[in-house]
């Protein structure tokens, strides 16, 4: 019971972060890629991940062409975006007191190894190599041996799964048997 109480408080005030925090990130261009809030050894930390918005393709380790121009608005977060929400955002969480304990605000972007954790980011990464991690072993119907970790190529990303080309056999897995994923970039 008290557990249940405890979860749905965390819900609640995850869903009034959200609630402050999206309009000040949209208005200032950018988009709401994650919402976390962790407890540390001495405080609560709030990590806000930001994001350029669009839907074009992830670019990863693949190569780029010398004439390519990136599409309008499409880029990389930098440290002045971030700095620039936190200055924006401190005042008014403060303000509203979502958090009653003390806090740690921590804003960034999603990072070269990109989490992968909707349709959309699956879809943007279609052609790149993903690693994934799923609750359960999956494999392709029939086979003899299923896994439960893949580093492959995405080949193709629907509304309810993504499918893999692991050794040259297409490994479809749903959504929601997948635990984490993230673009697998290679130095």
């Amino acid at each position: 019971m008290v557990e249940e109480q405890q979860s749905e408080r965390i819900a609640e005030q995850m869903s009034r972060l959200r609630g402050l925090i999206e309009p000040v990130v949209q208005r200032e261009g950018l988009e709401l890629f994650d919402l976390e809030l962790k407890r540390g050894p001495k405080r609560l930390l709030l990590r806000i991940t930001l994001d350029k918005p669009g839907d074009a393709p992830f670019r990863g380790n693949a190569p780029k062409k010398s004439d390519e121009v990136p599409p309008e608005g499409l880029g990389q977060i930098g440290i002045e975006d971030c700095t620039r929400i936190s200055k924006l955002l401190g005042p008014l969480l403060d303000v509203e007191d979502v958090l009653p304990t003390a806090y740690l605000l921590e804003v960034g972007s999603p990072g070269v190894n990109r989490p992968l954790k909707t349709p959309a980011h699956f879809k943007r990464a279609v052609g790149l190599e993903v690693r994934v991690k799923t609750r359960v072993p999956v494999g392709p119907t029939g086979a003899p041996q299923n896994e439960s970790f893949f580093i492959a190529p995405l080949t193709a990303a629907g509304d309810d799964t993504i499918t893999l080309d692991v050794r040259k056999t297409p490994v479809e897995i749903p959504y929601r048997l997948i635990q984490s994923a993230n673009i697998e970039y290679k130095f």
